[in-house]
């Protein structure tokens, strides 16, 4: 198959080392796969380089405003308009390819364009979708191809059509196993309010005979309130961005006693609990959006109920007083019982979260989709 794909040009494809874009990382890992049999073109900012694909850039250099922690709404609409040059440049190339892959955030940027072109088109949405979106979302139905990353994900997108999920994959591989861990709570990922950072705060600041590490990036005002907190509680300690897959990011994900994810919004997978967990570091995490899928409670780590609602899990607090008795719950067992729950945790990675099940489940998908293509313009 002649397969193109586009995320972002907001850095160069793959990431350099030390970049984040968790979209952008299980791309890399799905061409990695597909190119050893398909044709592939990547469509990113120039200086990208990727063995056995192709690269157009337009001749554009990375647009490295970061809409994610921008405070002006102009750079959002500016992020915009640079991905709609490349999504332009592919839909006038895709007669060229069998298939082509969208995993733009907005992931609606090329759907106002499938209908002009003969070329299937498969749309991943990486992002939640948000109750304002339901007019755009609802005109799609049943015009477009579209995948999730998880059940709950699909779930929440207002389409009458079914909605395949393809969860994320890494390369387990790369992970350093460890069955014993130097006894701290990991926070890892953006300093925001909606990835939990200030429950987090508060979680460490109640408990000083624990040790909790903070490793991430975000607005002034958060790296700002980290650094205050942290110079007050001998407890916690902050080490900014960890460069991805560095020394020091295999480290503190390696040697927890568990990482924390007391997130605020409904995440579509979490790619770094499933990171954490290959290299066999439980979980205690708000069930929320994807975490029931990834997580196995009591097994792989704890699974915490945010608020006052069913399901019930092994913790019966809710809220930080439920990732507090979490927390309690991880060191009260015994060595026996933790190096399982790690060894545990490495396994549920290998068998349902590598590359190479997510790779085969996208090439199964873009051939149905291509089949299905082909049928609808014959009997039209």
């Amino acid at each position: 198959m002649k397969i193109a794909y586009f995320v972002s040009n907001r850095a160069t494809f793959p990431l350099a080392p030390g970049q984040i874009a968790a979209s952008m990382s299980v791309v890399s890992n799905i061409i990695r796969h597909l190119s050893r049999k398909h044709d592939i073109t990547i469509y990113a900012a120039k200086g990208s380089k990727f063995k056995g694909a192709k690269i157009v850039d337009l001749e554009l250099e990375p647009f490295q405003l970061d809409s994610n922690i921008a405070d002006s709404d102009w750079v959002t609409k500016a992020v915009v308009g640079m991905k709609q040059i490349y999504v332009g440049a592919l839909l006038k190339n895709s007669y060229k390819y069998d298939i082509v892959h969208f995993h733009t955030e907005p992931i609606y940027l090329g759907m106002p364009m499938v209908s002009l072109v003969n070329t299937p088109i498969l749309f991943t949405i990486h992002n939640i979708y948000h109750d304002f979106e339901k007019t755009i979302f609802s005109f799609y139905d049943g015009k477009v191809n579209l995948s999730a990353l998880s059940k709950n994900h699909a779930k929440s997108i207002p389409f009458t059509q079914k909605i395949p999920v393809i969860y994320n994959g890494i390369e387990v591989d790369e992970f350093p196993s460890n069955l014993k861990d130097e006894g701290y709570f990991l926070f890892m990922g953006r300093l925001h309010q909606c990835k939990g950072i200030d429950a987090f705060l508060k979680i460490a600041k109640s408990r000083k005979d624990k040790l909790f590490y903070i490793a991430g990036k975000g607005s002034d005002y958060y790296e700002d309130k980290v650094k205050k907190i942290c110079n007050k509680n001998n407890n916690i300690k902050f080490y900014g961005m960890a460069p991805r897959k560095s020394e020091l990011w295999f480290n503190l994900l390696s040697k927890a006693k568990a990482l924390i994810v007391p997130t605020e919004w409904d995440e579509p997978f979490g790619l770094v609990p499933v990171e954490a967990m290959a290299c066999g570091t439980p979980i205690i995490a708000y069930s929320r959006g994807a975490a029931p899928e990834l997580l196995q409670d009591g097994q792989t780590g704890y699974l915490i109920n945010p608020l006052n609602k069913s399901p019930k899990y092994m913790v019966r607090k809710i809220g930080i007083e439920g990732i507090l008795e979490a927390i309690d719950k991880i060191d009260s067992l015994s060595e026996n019982e933790y190096k399982k729950m790690r060894q545990q945790s490495r396994a549920n990675v290998e068998e349902r979260f590598t590359t190479h099940r997510m790779a085969q489940e996208y090439e199964d998908l873009y051939k149905k989709i291509i089949k299905e293509h082909k049928e609808k313009k014959k009997s039209q």
